[in-house]
This record gives C-alpha cells, structure tokens and sequence, in this order.
C-alpha cells in the first residue's frame, strides 16, 4: 500500500499559478499562428505596395531614358496617395523621379548592396529603398506614400527587412517562415516564461504565506486544545471564507465533545455521591457483625467501595472547583499524611519510614489537592508493593516527594498509559485506576509532572510541584516574605 502524499496548500498554489501563466503564454502563441495563418497577411505595407506598382511598369523609352507606363494600376496608386513620389536609379546612373522627395539625402542613391530596406526620416517620413529584377534589369527604388512636415536637421535610420519566401504567383509560403517564426518566439517566450516563473517563486510564497497566515494561527490554536481548555473555540474572523465551514465544524465538534464530556461528569459526580450514603450505613452493618473470616472480607469490599467513590469525586472536583492555596511545608504536610497510613501499611507488613528535607520545603500549594496526590501514592504502594519490604517516602527541598518500595513496580511499556482513568495494571488489585490520574491532574495544577524511576531496591514515583498562585496569604507574606520553588 503506497503512503499517501502530502498535499501542501501552498506549493500546491504556487505550481497552479506557474502551470496558468505558461499555459496562457503557450495559447497566446498559438492563437497568434493560427491567426496570422487563417488570414494570410500580405507583408507589404503602402510603400511596398507602391514600389510593386511601380516596378511592373516601369519601362525605356526610345532613347533608352527610364519611364513609367501610365497604367490604370499606376494612376490608382496617384489617386490613393496624392503625396506619392519615388525615385527609380539603375546600374548606369539613370534616373526617373516623381515627386519632390522631402529631405535632401533621400535624393542619394543607397548602396546597391543593400537589396531592401525601410528608411525613417526625423520629419515623420517612412521611405521603402528596394533592389528589383525588372524585364529591362535590375533597379533601386525608392518610395513613399508620405511627405511628412517641415523639419531642419534631418536624421536618417535604415532597417533592414528579410524577405520570406514567395511562391510563382507571388504568395507567400508561410510554412518556409515556420521555422523562423518558431525561432522566433521561442527566444522571445522563454526568457518571458523563465522571468515570470522565478517572479512567482519570490512572490508567490510571500503572497500565500500572508493570505495563510491566519490559518496557520489558527491551528496552532487548535493544538493548544485539550482536556483542560476543551471550552475553548477556534476564531473564525482570521481564516480564509473558505476555511469558515471547517472552523465552524471543529467548534461544533468541540462543543459536543464539552457537553458530552460534561453530561458524563455530572453522572459520575451524582453516582458516586449517591454511593457514599448506602456504603457508609452497610460499613457501619458490617462492623455489628461477629467476627468471621467472611465478615472481614466484607469489610474490605465495602472499603474499596467506598475509596472508589471516594475517588470518584475527587476526579470530578479536581481542578473545577476552586480551592484554597496557601503557604505550606511540605515536610509537616507529608508527615501527618504517612501517621496517618503508617498504621495501614504495616498491618499488611511493610516497614514505614519518612525522610523529609534537610531545609524546608514551603510552597504555595492546594493543600487538600497535595494531600489527595500523596495519599494516591501511598495506597498505590501498600496495593502494589507485594506485601513486604519497605515503603519509604521522601520530601526534597526542590518541590519534589518521593514514594519508593521494594515491588515489581510498573513495566516499561505500560508507563505513558498508566495515566489514564481506569487503567489497571493488575486485575486482581482493590484499586479502580483511578489514583495515578489524579495524582498527575495535581502535578499540572501545580507546575509540575509525574515520573518514574526504577532502583536497585525496587520502584520510585516521583511528584514534583511548583509554587502557584496564593488566594488566600499568609501574614508573613504580607510582609514581604517570597515563596520557594
């Protein structure tokens, strides 16, 4: 199966533009040839037309003087152009003239070297000078259909024309001058075509890079989206018109997911608060029983009930509701949490020790947030830890609490996904999946994250905060005192 291309929108524009502008070039070109050949343009302008006159009647007389027969063609030609005049020379010297030619070097003879060329004088003359083979020899000519107006200080310039072949009747053959109008147009084309396919390169990206400038902010917007900031919606006012009906399907899409997501919420909230009333009448049954080996398993079910429920809630809280930050040390916030568990821990066999820093360790914190995180920790331990060994937890003055025991702790290929709500490693434990989410909610609340470390004794999870910001301070704050961290 081949992987699919990458479609870039912008490139994708810019090979569109160049591929337009040479195909337009290239239907300009044809369009030019077809028309040229639908309508077969004679090349002779006025004063070609007149030396061709001219030169079909032109004739000696008895003496041998040059003349021009007056035919009608010849007097057509006088009548159509009133300011005609043109001068005939042959080999010898001889000359015809009609007409006054208006500027003095005109009256020269050319070199006879030169067997066709147009002569623009500075008075707004435009002459033809032409070598033609005649029935009485070969004869300069030449005319013009035009005077011009008084002018001093004349300037002549001489172009000189090819001729395109003709055939016998005097057609011309426009597929001999083919190739040299394809020549042409090549040398003419593609330095056009090559000039403006660089000025697209240079442009063109700029241009599309300004017009896609809103979209690119736009989706940066969108990747900043996730489960903490799901309420927030994409700005449809800096995307293009075009882009407007997928902006509005992502914000839909968002909003349902937020209901959605919402709607779950308060039902887990409304279940697990419902729970804790039943669970809390069958835990105070259950201590009314003898005791019996079924009575304390009983207990233990209605236990790990309960700590569900309970966590339940604290998933839906955490983060929503705003708690009370405060200036705390983690040593004596941590220390009355482990006296707390250090009973349950050893009553499943575990050894239990605390080691806090040696400076203090005050941040300000969500202290019923930190207190949920490390609880999770411990109890994470006592469940997974197998049952012996140590468990010992550790404060740093960095911000950092560590809880570390001697069990097989979490594989590798497990860690990245042990985050996620109801995620179980093993089966067979009390827990629902729960604890490893909240503690990691905790940590961003807090600046922090969630690691782990494997030791030559056992498994380390680390929490590691940061101070965030006070709602309510403390008097030494008041007076000036800085948080750590």
């Amino acid at each position: 199966m081949k992987a699919e291309r990458s479609r870039s929108l912008r490139w994708g524009l810019i090979k569109r533009l160049i591929t337009l502008q040479a195909f337009l070039l290239v239907l300009f070109v044809f369009l030019l040839v077809a028309w040229i050949w639908i309508i077969n343009p004679e090349l002779e302008d006025a004063n070609e037309q007149a030396v061709r006159v001219v030169a079909e009647h032109v004739a000696r007389d008895a003496e041998g003087r040059l003349q021009v027969i007056g035919a009608p063609e010849v007097t057509e030609l006088k009548h159509r152009f009133p300011e005609l005049w043109f001068i005939i020379r042959d080999a010898d010297g001889s000359i015809f003239q009609y007409g006054e030619a208006p500027a003095a070097p005109l009256k020269d003879g050319f070199p006879r070297t030169i067997d066709r060329a147009r002569v623009e004088v500075g008075n707004g003359t435009h002459a033809t000078v032409e070598n033609r083979d005649t029935p009485i020899g070969k004869l300069q000519f030449t005319v013009a259909t035009e005077r011009g107006f008084p002018n001093e200080g004349l300037n002549v310039w001489i172009n000189i024309h090819v001729d395109v072949a003709k055939g016998p009747d005097g057609e011309t053959l426009w597929l001999n001058a083919l190739p040299a109008m394809v020549f042409v147009i090549f040398i003419a084309v593609v330095p056009m075509l090559a000039l403006t396919g660089v000025a697209t390169l240079l442009v063109t990206p700029r241009a599309v890079g300004r017009s896609l400038k809103g979209l690119v902010e736009t989706a940066t917007k969108a990747q900043t989206i996730d489960f903490e900031t799901r309420s927030a919606r994409l700005d449809r006012s800096k995307v293009p018109n075009e882009i407007i009906p997928l902006v509005d399907a992502f914000n839909h899409a968002l909003s349902k997911l937020d209901e959605g997501y919402n709607r779950h919420n308060r039902f887990l909230a409304d279940a697990a608060h419902e729970l804790r009333t039943p669970i809390a009448i069958a835990r105070t049954r259950a201590d009314l029983l003898p005791e019996a080996e079924v009575s304390q398993q009983l207990r233990g079910d209605i236990d790990r009930l309960s700590r569900v429920a309970h966590q339940l809630l604290e998933m839906q809280a955490i983060g929503v509701v705003e708690l009370r930050a405060e200036r705390r040390d983690l040593n004596v916030l941590v220390e009355n949490i482990v006296a707390d568990l250090a009973p349950i821990a050893m009553d499943v066999g575990y050894d239990f020790d605390f080691e806090p820093s040696a400076d203090e360790a005050a941040f300000v914190i969500q202290p019923s947030t930190i207190e949920m995180a490390v609880v999770n920790l411990i109890r994470n331990a006592i469940d997974h830890g197998g049952g012996k060994g140590a468990i010992v937890v550790k404060v740093g003055a960095a911000g950092t609490i560590d809880v570390c025991d001697q069990g097989p702790g979490i594989p590798p290929s497990e860690r990245d996904r042990v985050f996620e709500p109801f995620r179980r490693i093993n089966t067979s434990s009390s827990g629902a999946g729960l604890g490893l989410n909240l503690v990691k909610r905790a940590a961003e609340i807090h600046g922090g994250s969630v690691s782990f470390s494997d030791t030559n004794q056992g498994f380390c999870v680390r929490l590691e905060i940061r101070s965030i910001a006070p709602s309510v301070v403390g008097d030494a704050d008041r007076r000036g005192g800085k948080s750590l961290g």
